[in-house]
């Protein structure tokens, strides 16, 4: 089953002259094994959202669903690993080790299972053994969040849930931040990421939740996103809308910078075509 919000609305600071609303009348269906992006300017709803799924907030009207299950209950917590947009602030043992054996050991796992488990994570994310001894906050900024995906990722949950998770990472880190998200993805694990660095996640995002004002404006797919007109768009897809723009008959359905010059030479070529006829 999946995590279903139907007609969720959250506000903040309720019944005082401070009330904000964050999110109205949300509907949303995530799949199991499917890669979604959801998309916004600061302060539309994206971050309030997430925390919906995991039941650190409660919706303020509707109702939250995680494979049927209220989100505040312990089963529906273990479905679903979090990962915050400053990976220092969920890290707090003393080694690496752990940090990720300790959402396993509160669930109780024994500390064969435990172990095991901890060392199929760090796989999972291409950590080396010898990290395991090290204090977390040693660590650069990439590591760091690599074991906070490690800690999520060691409960095997069906769902892995992510707020700008590449934010203030060098390319280097970035890219292998993606590459992890993109392996376990295609393991089966849904992941789910607030993010607005488009131009590192769109390829991989399968659909795209777009809010506004704290109300969903679009969810479909990326080819869907492109072709409404919808923003943020990543530069590639900019650079194609802008070509589209001038007359150029290009396909806005590109997400890659080797899509776009295999487009920009398809492109070329039909018009030296068209050329020589003349």
């Amino acid at each position: 089953m999946p995590i279903i919000l139907e007609n969720v609305s959250f506000s903040y600071s309720r019944k005082t002259p401070l009330e904000t609303s964050a999110l109205r009348d949300v509907n949303l269906r995530i799949e199991k094994g499917e890669f979604v992006g959801i998309l916004g300017e600061k302060g539309a709803g994206k971050s309030t959202l997430t925390k919906l799924f995991n039941g650190v907030l409660k919706p303020e009207t509707g109702t939250v669903r995680v494979d049927g299950l209220d989100p505040s209950l312990r089963e529906a917590k273990r479905r679903i690993g979090m990962v915050f947009q400053q990976a220092a602030d969920q890290l707090f043992c003393k080694t690496v080790y752990e940090e990720i054996a300790f959402g396993l050991l509160n669930f109780g796992h024994s500390k064969k299972e435990t172990e095991e488990r901890v060392y199929e994570a760090i796989e999972a994310v291409s950590l080396d053994q010898t990290e395991l001894s090290r204090d977390p906050f040693s660590l650069s900024g990439g590591e760091m969040q690599r074991v906070a995906l490690a800690s999520a990722l060691a409960l095997r949950p069906d769902y892995l849930v992510l707020d700008e998770p590449i934010t203030g990472l060098d390319p280097s880190g970035k890219k292998e931040i993606l590459e992890t998200l993109k392996r376990i993805k295609e393991k089966g694990t849904a992941v789910v990421t607030v993010t607005h660095n488009l131009k590192g996640f769109f390829p991989l995002l399968e659909r795209i939740v777009l809010i506004r004002e704290g109300r969903i404006a679009f969810q479909g797919s990326r080819e869907s996103y492109l072709e409404k007109g919808c923003e943020p768009l990543p530069p590639i897809a900019s650079m194609m809308k802008e070509l589209r723009a001038r007359g150029m008959p290009v396909n806005l359905a590109v997400f890659t910078v080797e899509d776009a010059l295999e487009e920009i030479l398809r492109l070329k070529s039909i018009l030296g075509k068209e050329n020589s006829e003349n």
